[in-house]
């Protein structure tokens, strides 16, 4: 997704005392600054939770992550951009400019991941600064709300969806390739997939072709899949192409993935290809 980064973050935080820094400030090596916009000048305790919005950009202006409205809750650590965020104050947006190797120690976000090469650009809002307990709150708040808006976006997403829907207990299906005589997945079956899994914005999160791999599963054996995707993908053929759409309750549910890549109460989406099917 190609945008222009000056742009998209005047539209992201506002202009409202917007100050205009012509370069980069160094702060650490490394990673220097700049500001977009000044808060309220309420310091950050070192032992406080951090809330912040925030939006990574190479530096030619891809965006390479942005989950819309999302509030990320850090807490303290010993990292080196974890003390570069407490050196600002509540309401503060900064761009910071940071290794791309670095961040990546730090956040585990796919597009950011294909490369350790360069620099990023990385947009943050201070939105918030509280003790644990306050942060806790603040989290449950935030992820509430994204409860609710998750499923009006799913409705939405579906009701512009051409062609037939397959709905499977609470998973939707369509398939977009048929095949009429080869294997089919059945319980048992050694099954051979490409790929590609995305946010209802388009936001790519995860793409087997990307990496090169085929992965293959076990079709109805526990913890290899998650659950909606083998749920969508049962009873279809080898050489058949799937989307599948899943709300967070049959995908990442009200944690999110593990690597963080995926936040709570996030739809997703996957564009499936069986490669083999072997009964």
């Amino acid at each position: 997704m190609r945008i222009v980064s000056f742009v998209i973050l005047l539209v992201f935080y506002g202009c409202k005392d917007k100050v205009p820094v012509a370069e980069f400030k160094p702060i650490s090596d490394g990673i220097s600054y700049k500001y977009l916009q000044l808060g309220n000048e309420q310091n950050v305790k070192e032992t406080d939770v951090l809330e912040m919005q925030m939006m990574v950009i190479n530096v030619s202006g891809d965006t390479l992550h942005y989950v819309e409205d999302y509030h990320y809750f850090v807490e303290p650590s010993e990292h080196i951009l974890d003390s570069i965020f407490r050196n600002f104050h509540v309401g503060d947006s900064i761009l910071l400019k940071v290794k791309r190797s670095l961040f990546n120690e730090y956040f585990k976000f796919y597009e950011v991941l294909q490369s350790n090469e360069g620099d990023i650009l990385l947009s943050i809002k201070l939105i918030n600064s509280n003790n644990k307990a306050e942060a806790d709150k603040a989290k449950q708040i935030s992820n509430s709300k994204r409860e609710l808006e998750e499923q009006s976006g799913l409705q939405n997403y579906l009701q512009k969806l051409s062609g037939k829907v397959d709905t499977l207990g609470g998973v939707y299906r369509q398939v977009t390739l048929r095949m009429d005589s080869t294997p089919i997945i059945k319980f048992g079956s050694e099954v051979s997939i490409h790929y590609k899994g995305y946010f209802l914005n388009g936001y790519v999160f995860d793409n087997t072709y990307d990496k090169a791999i085929t992965p293959t599963f076990t079709f109805g054996q526990e913890y290899q899949m998650i659950e909606g995707f083998q749920a969508a993908l049962s009873g279809r053929k080898e050489g058949e192409n799937v989307k599948i759409i899943l709300p967070s309750r049959h995908a990442f549910g009200e944690e999110g993935s593990l690597a963080g890549i995926v936040p709570p109460y996030t739809a997703v989406i996957y564009d499936v290809n069986i490669i083999k099917v072997i009964n």
